[in-house]
């Protein structure tokens, strides 16, 4: 069938920067999906002043971890970003990889002592700025314009061909083994994406970025237009985060979580695979709009998801949506990035996001605190969040436009 054949670009450097991808995206769904049900778990002795319901205090600890991560991220990543500068885009990968082996072997170490997922929520907000922007550039680099919705459609098809599977395999271990062993698991194959980054060609960037060409940047309607955006997908990203959080509390079980969310990943495949080229050749809005609709509204109906077959449909219904809409939003955002000043530009993107996290988690800790309808009050937030995301603009040349 015609939909389902599209060229993406199989150069040198695109090659080992999949294979780093798909090496850590591996041993990241291994373990993604269930740290925050790992960090509900976990018991902080201080909490226990505070004389908080077990479940509240579960949240209060996701909260904090994620909140300590992404406030590091963001005063951080204007520093990364000038060592980036300094020692050029290759080292990015390295230092993100390496990075996220230590953020890894802290998890480890924390199932017996819980104090250090803190330790392993600051080195992980360093890793995000090291690999992250090295990655986003070195693919805007290396995708012609033509071929960059093709690009994103390839990795996220692979991407989703790992995530049918990681997901069941994370919840058999975890329930089996445990996380120690899950932890172990994901840290041998992280190694894997060490090796190819090491096999990329450098990049010397010229560039220059500061706080103040930051907050020049926020002054301009179309970058803070384009900021919304971001923040909107991450309101999405972290709902998803906490929506595996209410299903494990729903269903009660690890291993059902990862089965469940893996076959709803099975349907989604094959969209993946074919909406990037057609994305690069039908550029309209109307599916993206469509798409967001849809997305929206499947968060509202989260709020009636009580059972197993009802979590499956949803999860399968949005997956499916999704694998077009997020195709178009990365390629809108990664495309503009093409320029004289993309360093710039994608280090204030993941500021932008860090930002948001921080809000976002602390609107997380406030809701379950005082209301009693948090769950859905998430769901809300999440569907505004799609919405936001439809405020995304592709431009028609190659330059960073803010």
């Amino acid at each position: 069938m015609p939909i389902f054949r599209f060229s993406f670009q199989k150069t040198k450097n695109l090659k080992y920067l999949y294979a780093t991808r798909l090496t850590r995206e591996l041993s990241n769904q291994l373990m993604f999906f269930f740290l925050p049900i790992y960090f509900f778990k976990l018991r902080f002795p201080f909490m226990s002043h505070f004389g908080l319901s077990p479940l509240k205090e579960g949240i209060f600890n996701v909260a904090i971890v994620y909140l300590l991560t992404y406030l590091v991220s963001f005063l951080s990543g204007i520093l990364i970003a000038k060592i980036l500068l300094k020692h050029g885009i290759k080292n990015g990968f390295l230092m993100g990889n390496l990075f996220y082996c230590l953020f890894i072997l802290y998890l480890y170490f924390s199932v017996d002592n819980p104090y250090l997922v803190l330790t392993a929520a600051v080195i992980d907000g360093l890793q995000i700025n090291f690999f992250w922007n090295s990655y986003y550039y070195y693919l805007s680099k290396n995708s012609s314009e033509t071929k960059i919705g093709a690009n994103l459609g390839f990795i996220n098809f692979l991407l989703n061909l790992l995530s049918m599977v990681a997901p069941a395999l994370g919840g058999l271990i975890v329930a089996s083994l445990g996380f120690k062993t899950l932890f172990l698991l994901s840290l041998v194959i992280i190694l894997g994406g060490v090796i190819f980054s090491l096999l990329l060609d450098d990049i010397k960037v010229k560039d220059k970025i500061s706080f103040k060409e930051f907050f020049t940047w926020l002054k301009e309607p179309g970058f803070r237009r384009l900021s919304l955006s971001f923040a909107g997908r991450y309101f999405n990203d972290a709902s998803i985060n906490l929506w595996a959080l209410y299903m494990f509390i729903l269903l009660g079980s690890t291993k059902a979580v990862g089965y469940f969310y893996s076959l709803s990943l099975f349907l989604a495949l094959f969209v993946s695979y074919a909406a990037g080229s057609f994305i690069d050749k039908n550029k309209g809005h109307k599916q993206f709009f469509i798409s967001g609709s849809f997305l929206s509204f499947f968060w509202i109906l989260r709020s009636f998801a009580v059972n197993i077959w009802s979590i499956t449909v949803l999860n399968a219904a949005d997956k499916l949506t999704a694998s077009y809409h997020w195709l178009f939003f990365d390629r809108s955002w990664i495309l503009r990035g093409k320029g004289r000043e993309a360093l710039s530009y994608f280090v204030y993107r993941e500021m932008i996001y860090s930002f948001t996290a921080i809000i976002f988690w602390l609107v997380v800790a406030a809701l379950f605190y005082f209301f009693v309808t948090a769950w859905q009050s998430l769901f809300v937030i999440a569907a505004v969040g799609v919405l936001l995301t439809l405020l995304i603009k592709e431009h028609k040349d190659a330059e960073v436009q803010i």
